[in-house]
């Protein structure tokens, strides 16, 4: 029996070493092919070169390659590096899958540009399109494959040195220096330096392939002083932070659906991008704590998930999907939360009217918004701040009740100091309200805001359908502002369409609309003396006397549809007339349309509306830049009438 052990033992211990001595005598033929074949189908399907110089094996699972380097067929190298020393789990080769344990690396250099229109980039973007064309994409398998390649070709343990990181335009050169780079099973570790501005930038954490699981925390020496490499470059985005953390806890796919949850958390984060705000913004700390899952043909961070705005919690539902034509969805529910807390944990450089106010009681704020892409009229949109034994204690830095006395009224545009003005009694064309025509406002309630007396600042149908108007267009063609938000926007607030500054004022106007801070009457006169309404033209008392030398209680019925009909566009008012001084016969529409308005709201008489016609007769300074003097002399001399 034992000898029959023994001669299994034997020829079990045989076979091992002839596959050994056949594993050690064609491995690196087998490895020089292998890599041959792989450069081939890489060069074949990006049209790019890829180069190996040498190639090795260094251990039993180990080896390593020589002067690498990857070239596209137009634009700057890739890709360079000296050396690479790669381990492999067998396991895991023994499966079919080729899993990374170790690499160990230096002098690498990665390299985006784009300069004279060329992108060394744009070969993987083609690359995608020719995969996706093959098919629509399931999600869940879509994303399983890149988290599994990441946790695969990631090793558990790294020693990478200097490795840097370029990125090259037409006009300048960014230089991102990892000095080391360490991982192990317990921990990993890095310093990089910003070569531009010198600042130095850490990393430390932990990583698992098994768990696949990541840990990781990125600061820089002096915190949000230093601005994130390549964020600005490449997203137009300037970002700093004290410290930022990530972490996937792990992930899981089954039957088309792929589950992942993590954190993300930032310590007086700032940013500034020209399309948030026109100030940079900054947040004391914020935090996500999410749940997301991907099937066939959604992606979703679901209702399980918690985030933080400083003191502020919240809710938040995101959710893709193109199952019945590509719908989106955004709910949010903040936590029921003191008021001054509220106020002060607002982002700053965002709501600084309002952060430094005090206040009773408790706020809650709810949106609920969806869309469907190919039935854009469905949109659902509800906002709402709700308040709770609501009362100011004090307003802090804001200067919200400025509005009630006399002030100084500065314009604006695009950062362009225009004027100033007094909005008051001092300003000799300042117009009480009661003397103003009936006529020019209620053509101005006609077409800018029917509602005002009525609503608390915001009218949700116009606001929704003038989102479904600009998503069908694609661009922004409709504003769904009202008289409330057009005053705030212009009392208080920069011009500029970015993001934050919508925020801001829809803010403002619940502000001062739910809290009484001016009656409806004064928020209508001091918008009728502030509007523009023609070239440096502001306020109807400028206006009346511009255009037509009159009181702006004298103005007629034509007269008022005529300056309410510039509102959108006061600078272009030279365009309502030909060169004979008449209005263009596209405005008849426009006459009709807000007559016949004001008459079912019984505004003007049947008689008023019938004897209307879109004719005026200027009389005032713009008479002269739409009818040159010369001509104006010529036509008087021939007995001709101008306007008739």
């Amino acid at each position: 029996m034992k000898l029959r052990q023994r001669i299994i033992l034997s020829t079990i211990s045989g076979i091992i070493f002839i596959l050994c001595l056949v594993y050690f005598t064609i491995r690196n033929p087998l490895l020089h092919w292998r890599i041959q074949k792989s450069v081939m189908e890489i060069n074949q399907r990006t049209g790019a070169t890829l180069n190996i110089g040498t190639s090795r094996f260094s251990g039993f699972l180990s080896f390593s390659m020589e002067n690498i380097s990857f070239i596209p067929s137009k634009g700057d190298t890739l890709l360079q590096a000296d050396s690479v020393n790669i381990r492999i789990s067998l396991w895991k080769l023994l499966t079919g899958t080729i899993r990374i344990k170790e690499l160990y690396s230096s002098h690498l250099n990665l390299t985006i540009s784009c300069r004279d229109g060329i992108c060394n980039y744009k070969i993987f973007f083609k690359e995608r399109n020719i995969s996706q064309s093959k098919g629509v994409r399931n999600y869940s398998i879509f994303l399983k494959r890149i988290l599994d390649r990441a946790f695969n070709f990631a090793p558990q343990r790294a020693n990478i040195h200097n490795v840097s990181l370029i990125y090259r335009n037409d006009t300048l050169e960014r230089i991102f220096k990892i000095k080391e780079f360490h991982s192990d099973e317990y921990s990993l570790n890095g310093v990089a330096e910003d070569l531009q501005t010198h600042s130095t930038w850490y990393c430390n954490g932990k990583f698992s392939q098994v768990k696949k699981s990541l840990q990781v925390k990125l600061y820089s020496e002096d915190g949000s002083r230093d601005k994130l490499p390549f964020s600005y470059e490449l997203l137009g985005l300037s970002l700093g932070f004290d410290t930022i953390q990530m972490a996937l806890n792990g992930y899981s796919w089954s039957g088309n659906l792929l589950t992942a949850t993590g954190t993300i958390s930032a310590e007086n984060l700032i940013a500034f991008h020209k399309n948030i705000s026109d100030d940079t913004v900054k947040v004391s700390s914020s935090a996500l704590n999410f749940s997301f899952n991907a099937g066939k043909t959604y992606l979703e961070i679901d209702s399980s998930s918690s985030a933080s705005l400083t003191a502020i919690g919240f809710h938040p539902y995101l959710k893709y999907s193109r199952e019945k034509g590509k719908e989106y969805s955004i709910n949010i529910k903040t936590d029921r939360i003191a008021s001054t807390d509220f106020f002060s944990s607002l982002p700053q450089g965002i709501f600084d009217e309002v952060r430094t106010i005090t206040a009773e009681g408790f706020l809650q704020f709810i949106l609920n918004f969806s869309i469907n892409a190919s039935q854009a009229d469905s949109l659902v949109f509800e906002a709402s701040l709700k308040k709770e034994n609501f009362r100011v204690k004090t307003f802090g830095t804001a200067n919200l009740l400025k509005m009630n006395g006399e002030f100084s009224h500065s314009v604006f545009e695009k950062d362009r100091f225009i004027r100033s003005f007094l909005v008051g009694y001092s300003n000799p064309f300042y117009t009480s309200l009661d003397s103003i025509s009936p006529a020019f406002k209620n053509a101005v309630l006609t077409s800018e805001d029917g509602n005002f007396y009525f609503h608390n600042g915001f009218n949700e149908d116009a606001f929704r359908k003038s989102i479904i108007t600009n998503f069908k267009a694609g661009k922004f063609v409709r504003g769904g502002s009202t008289i409330s938000m057009q005053l705030v926007k212009n009392v208080f607030l920069s011009r500029k369409k970015t993001i934050a500054r919508k925020a801001e004022e829809a803010l403002l106007v619940w502000f001062i609309e739910n809290n009484n801070l001016y009656s409806k009457e004064r928020m209508f006169e001091v918008y009728m003396n502030i509007i523009e309404l023609g070239p440096g033209i502001y306020g109807i008392g400028e206006a009346s006397d511009f255009y037509f030398k009159k009181l702006p209680i004298e103005l007629t019925l034509a007269e008022g549809i005529f300056l309410a009909s510039l509102l959108p566009h006061p600078k272009w008012f030279k365009y309502s007339f030909d060169k004979s001084g008449n209005l263009k016969p596209y405005l008849a529409d426009y006459y009709k349309v807000v007559s016949d308005f004001m008459l079912r709201k019984n505004l003007i008489s049947m008689e008023e509306h019938n004897q209307l016609k879109p004719s005026i007769i200027l009389n005032g300074p713009a008479r002269e830049m739409i009818i040159p003097t010369d001509t104006i002399l010529e036509e008087e001399n021939d007995d001709t009438d101008l306007y008739y």
